[in-house]
């Protein structure tokens, strides 16, 4: 089996590696909450800026569709359903292109931040508002991305096990669905145990002040940009 790589962390070197997570993160955030919220025109150019850096940081496009199948076939089905209630062809596309361009934008975050430094980031960030309290969160925060591509590699996995053994969705559909979500829990629940006993083996502590990245000078004009960016967008919306 290939190896899975949405939504894994990729060694590499560029300016969006090297940005602080939580400028990536409210980047991310402020785009996800203009995007979703655009006309079809303003969706279509607002398009462009994740695939234009998922061009520039050389973005395996080829795996990363192959691996995406579950979200484009979503994001067809949400068309669907769009056009079926407004019989609008142009805002269907823009509803699916709004929903597909937040996930490329999550995967340029995961493919870019390890899970440990956007935990630390997020920990350091809201440390000044709830103390320890904002680590233990960091580490829920840590532990889930660090499960988002394990839950795609075991069902991956799964899906391929089962291809091997000329089995065919279509003679037992809810059989089928039925084994397969019995399949997938049981394994993250082995390979969630797995990793809290190699987390408890290493003595770690959830609440423990841990060091972060720091801030550079293209981190705050990212988040100043990210944020009025927003605060327009609410304005015209409010205006409206």
């Amino acid at each position: 089996m290939a190896q899975v790589m949405i939504f894994h962390y990729r060694v590499s070197d560029n300016l969006l590696t090297r940005l602080n997570p939580n400028t990536k993160l409210v980047a991310l955030l402020s785009y996800s909450i203009v995007i979703s919220s655009c006309g079809p025109l303003e969706t279509i150019l607002l398009s462009l800026v994740p695939i234009s850096i998922a061009l520039g940081i050389r973005l395996p496009f080829r795996e990363y569709i192959k691996e995406s199948l579950f979200f484009i076939l979503l994001s067809v089905l949400m068309a669907i359903t769009s056009f079926l209630s407004q019989r609008d062809i142009l805002h269907a596309f823009s509803y699916a292109l709004s929903f597909l361009s937040m996930v490329l934008s999550s995967m340029l975050l995961t493919d870019t931040t390890m899970p440990d430094d956007l935990a630390r980031s997020i920990g350091g960030a809201l440390s000044k508002l709830i103390g320890r309290y904002a680590y233990i969160f960091s580490t829920l925060v840590e532990i889930t991305l660090s499960m988002i591509p394990i839950i795609i590699d075991s069902t991956a996995g799964i899906f391929d096990a089962r291809r091997a053994r000329g089995a065919s969705f279509f003679s037992h559909p809810l059989k089928t669905v039925s084994e397969l979500s019995i399949s997938i829990l049981s394994s993250l629940l082995d390979k969630a145990e797995i990793y809290i006993d190699a987390l408890y083996s290493r003595g770690y502590d959830a609440s423990q002040i841990r060091d972060r990245a720091g801030y550079r000078a293209v981190d705050f004009i990212i988040m100043a940009v990210s944020v009025i960016f927003l605060s327009l967008k609410m304005i015209f919306e409010h205006m409206r």
